[in-house]
């Protein structure tokens, strides 16, 4: 049989991929319940949080702030705690302007923050972010902080002591640089939980090697449902993994194995941060579910709520 061939902004797409696209949108759903293990605000986003959660029936959320220079969120986040307790676990807040070590005011606040305040873990340190075509510019092409710093150390030490749960965003654009490193830091403080946002948008073989390695290292799942090659630098995206799934949102078979060799080392999260994310919240739940329903219930309800109930504790 002929294959006919359809021109949509100048893409060509074969009519029998759109049918097996078409079919799987109307493949089974996970319906149950969903805790979002990643997401941060800036000031000023507090009803917009409740409300997506509530339309997409997301129950609850791991929440933390974004520290930049013109705006911080923390108050929205307290004020999301205090009023919806058992909604939210609430990290330290996100800073912007760390370079080469964490500094000591950031080690004071985030260690004052989880010993007296109502933070249960740390949110997200930028050890590894290279730029994006659609962020900041830097001379360097990176934010980049090392984890083998003095203060970075520290950190980890006391963290381990408070069993407090540490978000390290490292990407893996320049992989024989940062593996050896984490490496050695989730070796140095095995009981220490480390949360790798997006697998740090690497391969399925490259979150195997940390896996299988590690197994105080938890993977949130944050924008493994598209590709993510939106790096300043074709080099660096060179380096990245692809997404999960295919262009029909079906898991790939190498990262179906991961999630089955390992079901307690995924969670679900989205990641929305800015605007334009959180403006996409529903249509990102709503393909997780997709994604969630190619699944056996059990291990479907582990990584959309039960593996990070287990991480980050109850809401307190």
């Amino acid at each position: 049989m002929k294959r006919f061939l359809l021109m949509i902004a100048g893409l060509t797409i074969s009519v029998s991929a759109l049918a097996a696209c078409e079919s799987e949108e109307k493949s089974a759903k996970y319906h149950g319940a969903l805790f979002d293990a990643m997401a941060q605000i800036d000031r000023g986003m507090y009803d917009q949080v409740l409300t997506k959660m509530d339309k997409s029936g997301v129950q609850g959320m791991a929440l933390f702030a974004r520290l930049t220079h013109k705006s911080n969120g923390d108050a929205d986040v307290l004020a999301l705690k205090k009023n919806f307790p058992q909604k939210f676990i609430i990290g330290t807040p996100k800073w912007f302007d760390l370079r080469g070590d964490v500094s000591a005011m950031y080690l004071r606040q985030t260690l004052s923050g989880l010993r007296d305040g109502p933070y249960q873990f740390v949110g997200e340190i930028m050890f590894a972010h290279g730029d994006k075509s659609h962020g900041e510019q830097t001379a360097s092409g990176e934010r980049y902080v090392s984890a083998e710093k003095p203060n970075v150390l520290q950190l980890m030490q006391e963290l381990q002591t408070l069993q407090a749960p540490v978000m390290t965003h490292w990407e893996v654009y320049n992989w024989n640089r940062d593996w050896p490193v984490f490496h050695a830091l989730y070796g140095k403080f095995p009981q220490l939980t480390f949360i790798w946002p997006h697998a740090g948008f690497g391969s399925a073989a490259q979150a195997e090697t940390v896996l299988s390695q590690h197994e105080n290292v938890i993977i949130s799942l944050s924008k493994t449902e598209k590709d993510q090659r939106s790096l300043s630098s074709e080099e660096k995206s060179s380096q990245l993994g692809g997404a999960m799934v295919d262009d029909c949102g079906v898991i790939l078979p190498e990262w179906r194995a991961l999630l089955d060799r390992f079901p307690t080392r995924f969670m679900f999260a989205t990641d929305a941060h800015k605007d334009f994310r959180w403006d996409k919240y529903g249509h990102i739940v709503s393909r997780w579910r997709r994604i969630l329903g190619q699944l056996p219930d059990e291990q479907a309800q582990m990584i959309a709520w039960k593996n990070a109930e287990r991480v980050y504790g109850k809401p307190r």
